[in-house]
């Protein structure tokens, strides 16, 4: 598949996934121009358009959500955390979230997992696991990231147990696909491993896993 073809379906994707993840766009235009660059791969120019939403309107909710997600794809673990505990701080204040939608309590739980996950704060990243399940996640999300925070754990069974019922509600989240090609690796089934990671590269051409999951491809085949 040419790279035109692989743009245009991760687009297509990318949009799927924030439309059916309740996602919505916090105003048009600039956060336009920053889900189109958050789409292709190009997180640090999304980056630095939901910064500049947010300069202009701090208290704007879903930028400050959508900067979490940026900075995640970009493994600024730390910044993002900063970002998800400052949303987590305001979620319940009328005046501040007013009438959106996006980002849920679940939501802000999950990035701050991923945050946790990526600092390697296993305790704290276990916590916000069972703060995201009291505030109702999406089940794909939360078995996805139960999923994760096993693997760093080395708990491989339990990791492809989460994962499994995660894909058994077919996902878009392209790390669903991902975390569970690693975990059959260790599990012993490379060639369903590989098939996993070929989805996850279909869905997430541009995330910076990518290369992980290519190069885990060349070695199992």
């Amino acid at each position: 598949m040419n790279r035109k073809r692989l743009f245009y379906r991760f687009v297509f994707v990318s949009v799927m996934f924030i439309i059916t993840s309740g996602v919505t766009l916090p105003a048009p235009s600039k956060a336009e121009d920053g889900l189109k660059f958050f789409s292709t791969g190009e997180y640090e120019k999304a980056e630095a358009i939901f910064n500049e939403i947010l300069k202009g309107d701090a208290e704007n909710v879903q930028a400050g959500y959508y900067l979490g997600l940026s900075l995640l794809m970009q493994e600024k673990y730390k910044e993002a955390l900063g970002v998800f505990r400052n949303l987590k701080a305001n979620i319940d204040i009328k005046a501040v979230m007013g009438n959106a939608e996006t980002p849920t309590k679940g939501q802000i739980e999950i990035g701050l997992v991923r945050s946790y996950i990526g600092l390697k704060n296993y305790p704290e990243a276990l916590k916000s696991l069972n703060e995201a399940e009291k505030a109702k996640a999406d089940p794909i999300e939360l078995h996805t990231y139960k999923g994760a925070y096993y693997l760093e754990i080395n708990k491989n069974t339990s990791a492809n147990e989460e994962l499994e019922m995660a894909l058994k509600l077919n996902p878009q989240n392209p790390y669903t696909y991902y975390y569970a090609g690693i975990a059959n690796i260790r599990l012993g089934n490379p060639q369903k491993a590989v098939k996993l990671f070929e989805i996850f590269l279909n869905k997430a051409p541009f995330a910076p896993e990518a290369e992980h999951a290519k190069f885990l491809i060349d070695t199992l085949c």
